[in-house]
């Protein structure tokens, strides 16, 4: 990838440091907490360009070794052939349920079961890796959280626009009022909770699936007529998933040849994980255990909303198992084709690399979100937007992914808060110029007493997390007992 200068070293490396997680005690920390620039669109994502990808250094061969041992090497090939049938019968039914292959529930459900899904619909968004939660916040005050963040930017022509100011989709605002309200609102905190227990974790690993940590994004007006700008792409890491140890850990059932016993949902080694070994520009630096956006206008099929590949556990194993076979389907050591999970950079997936995914009839649109609806998929999903907005309304929404407390993520949290409280970025969003607007500047930001909730105040790093609640798990109490006290608590 091409060099772009670094910008500057992130401030809760110290703090980092001190935490008890071995995500935070590798020499690749300095990387990590590093944000270079992008000085290209190919520096975010990896080139899809050409029959083949790009082959990686040697070493890459030397880790497929690693990962796959010669003692598996027949497990893994009988377990290939068993993922390729699973994959053409999974095809056909996603190609004939489209947008219905997401699930969908209702808020209410999730308030009538004890702030859970209930257990008839929990398994299916399991399976499926991603859902539809509606009615989470009502429809008047999802619409007037968009004029007031479209109002803000009409009084502020500074704030950057994506791709740019003739055609905006994406502003760069982190610290409105309408998202500060957004994020904290004791509905969507609720969503977020009660699917963070789709999740399990053992009574040591620390990681705390109640409590949230802030990951502070954008928002987005697409509008009629407009262009998508993401690809078929994977978030949360790209090389990562195969390079680094404790991530490699996560998916050690596939290659082990037993792909069918591995749980997506299984948070042990996930919260230990490192994600952004080189500190790429279109990196993050945050684990985000679901990404998800809250619908702020009508969105729905064709009118350019997102797009999802519904079936977790088949679609990380291919991926996962893809660069250990050839275009043949024969075992392959040697080659160092990691098909669009290169170093650095976002990892892209395409039809003629991973032409077992069939991903023009896996990845369906999402269904209908109205205004208060909550969309989330896994970490791991394979995801991008409608290439064409063929409808009539806005395609609106606010960014809030799910963020469980866990090590990797206290340092973030104290970034996150010195940022919001001086209304600058956060650091994986840098400014790129010295013209653009920022928040700081301007006195209608929104301040901490637009936060709603507790949750929220904590969330964003301004109330000590409760470390004696009944209850709890060891793990729980000890990643509490880390963030109060990287946060000054």
């Amino acid at each position: 990838m091409a060099t772009a200068a670094v910008l500057h070293s992130r401030s809760s490396i110290d703090s980092l440091r001190s935490i008890r997680s071995t995500a935070t005690n590798r020499t690749t920390i300095h990387n990590r907490l590093q944000k270079a620039l992008p000085t290209k669109d190919r520096d975010v994502w990896a080139s899809n360009e050409g029959t083949k990808p790009q082959a990686l250094p040697a070493r890459f061969a030397d880790l497929k070794k690693r990962l796959v041992k010669p003692e598996d090497y027949d497990a893994v090939r009988a377990s290939w052939d068993r993922l390729l049938l699973a994959l053409e019968q999974r095809v056909q039914v996603i190609k004939t349920a489209g947008p219905m292959a997401v699930p969908v529930v209702d808020f209410t459900e999730i308030q009538e079961s004890n702030g859970q899904f209930p257990v008839e619909i929990s398994d299916t968004i399991r399976a499926a890796g991603c859902c539809v939660v509606r009615g989470v916040v009502p429809r008047a005050q999802a619409l007037e959280w968009k004029a007031s963040l479209l109002s803000y930017v009409d009084r502020h022509p500074d704030i950057r626009r994506i791709p740019d100011d003739l055609e905006p989709q994406i502003y760069s605002t982190f610290w409105q009022k309408a998202q500060i309200e957004a994020r904290s609102h004791p509905a969507v905190i609720r969503t977020q909770l009660a699917i963070s227990q789709l999740y399990t974790a053992s009574e040591d690993t620390e990681v705390d699936l109640v409590n949230q940590a802030l990951y502070a994004d954008r928002w987005r007006v697409r509008r009629p007529g407009s262009a998508g700008m993401f690809q078929p792409h994977l978030d949360n890491g790209s090389i990562e998933r195969w390079e680094d140890e404790e991530y490699g850990r996560v998916f050690r059932k596939i290659w082990e040849g037993k792909w069918e016993e591995y749980d997506a949902w299984d948070m042990d080694h996930r919260a230990e994980a490192v994600m952004d070994l080189y500190g790429g520009p279109g990196a993050c630096s945050a684990f985000r255990s679901l990404q998800g956006w809250l619908s702020i206008d009508d969105n729905g099929p064709q009118c350019g909303t997102i797009q999802l590949l519904p079936d977790i556990k088949l679609s990380t194993a291919y991926i996962l198992l893809r660069p250990f076979f050839n275009d043949q389907n024969k075992l392959d050591m040697d080659s160092t084709y990691f098909y669009g999970a290169d170093p650095g950079q976002g990892h892209v997936l395409k039809d003629i690399w991973h032409p077992h995914l069939h991903l023009d009839h896996t990845i369906v649109s999402c269904p209908k979100a109205a205004p208060g609806d909550y969309v989330l998929w896994h970490c791991d999903l394979v995801h991008k937007v409608e290439e064409q907005h063929k409808g009539v309304n806005d395609s609106s929404v606010i960014y809030i992914p799910v963020v469980p407390l866990c090590g990797y993520n206290v340092g973030n949290l104290v970034d996150q808060r010195k940022a919001f409280l001086e209304g600058i970025p956060p650091p994986d969003m840098p400014p790129v110029s010295s013209s653009e607007g920022l928040e700081r500047d301007h006195e209608d930001r929104g301040k901490p007493d637009h936060i709603m909730t507790l949750a929220g105040r904590r969330l964003m790093g301004l109330e000590p997390f409760e470390v004696n609640e009944a209850g709890i798990t060891a793990g729980q109490k000890t990643i509490r007992e880390a963030a109060n006290e990287a946060l000054g608590f």
